[in-house]
């Protein structure tokens, strides 16, 4: 029995953060689905982009690692249902100054 790979549904949308209200914009390169300014996210898919997840809870940073192809990732827990999830840091996520303070703070995973 073969596994298909998760598959991409490619959403690319403004949104409010759940976390710290910033008025998210689309991303100028890919889909973004946390925010540039406290890095927070939502629970709301199975597969990226897919919006299955019936949680929708808050997915809170907690750490950071560093992938040889995919670069700096977040790492996530989700605040009501404890899963996991690790997602690519956007290179415009640094434009804004707290950005930066806010992946130092998490902890490194190596």
């Amino acid at each position: 029995m073969t596994l298909n790979p998760p598959t991409f549904t490619k959403i690319n949308e403004s949104f409010s953060c759940a976390h710290c209200r910033f008025q998210v914009p689309k991303s100028s390169s890919t889909c973004r689905d946390h925010c540039p300014k406290c890095l927070y996210s939502l629970h709301v898919d199975k597969n990226p982009g897919d919006r299955l997840a019936e949680c929708g809870g808050v997915l809170q940073p907690v750490a950071w690692s560093q992938n040889k192809k995919k670069g700096y990732m977040i790492h996530y827990i989700c605040q009501k249902c404890s899963m996991k999830k690790v997602n690519k840091f956007l290179q415009n996520d640094a434009i804004m100054p707290d950005d930066i303070n806010t992946l130092i703070r998490l902890h490194s995973v190596t």
